[in-house]
């Protein structure tokens, strides 16, 4: 397990050592809440305002927790596959990591390594249509599955440049771009 996060996170041991000391103090049953995620996320925010952050007007903070809210919300939404209300560890790190990315290849790296579930390092079809359908609703998007399948089509069509319906890493993060879908979702 260790190793999988370390490879998806791009996290040294020791971080993730960390992380799972604090992880297993705040939930020693080795389960976190929603409401615990929630809580956590916008503490990491918040908790290193810059200079400029400080000197800002409260109210853009107002809308600020709002939006941290609804990502981690979303997050939440996500990993909690067996919609139990709870997330345990390697979860719980791929979803705080979703919080620290900026550029499109990082985003897309991220995508990648949350639906190649078991770290293989390709993902087909069904993990596409897995990823599309969390995509959706972590946005809190109603799609019909007609428009479900087209998204599919799209991305599968911009990805799978060799037609072997297995997607690599590599192939995911450079072509995926030219799928209008994951365009749109992250311009």
């Amino acid at each position: 397990m260790i190793s999988t996060l370390i490879e998806k996170t791009e996290m040294s041991q020791e971080e993730l050592r960390n992380h799972h000391d604090s992880f297993m103090e705040i939930c020693p049953d080795g389960t976190m809440t929603k409401e615990k995620f929630v809580e956590l996320v916008e503490l990491s925010f918040n908790s290193k305002p810059t200079q400029d952050e400080e000197n800002e007007v409260n109210n853009s903070s107002e809308n600020m927790n709002e939006e941290i809210e609804f990502l981690a919300d979303s997050l939440f939404r996500v990993f909690d596959d067996d919609k139990s209300g709870t997330m345990e560890f390697p979860e719980y790190i791929m979803a705080l990591h979703a919080t620290r990315l900026n550029s499109p290849e990082e985003k897309l790296k991220w995508i990648f390594n949350v639906f190649d579930r078991d770290g293989g390092g390709t993902i087909d079809q069904d993990e596409i249509t897995s990823m599309i359908t969390s995509l959706f609703e972590m946005s809190q998007i109603n799609v019909s599955d007609e428009e479900l399948k087209d998204c599919c089509i799209d991305v599968m069509s911009a990805v799978d440049v060799d037609n072997n319906g297995e997607i690599s890493k590599e192939e995911f993060v450079e072509n995926a771009i030219n799928s209008k879908f994951i365009y749109q979702l992250l311009c």
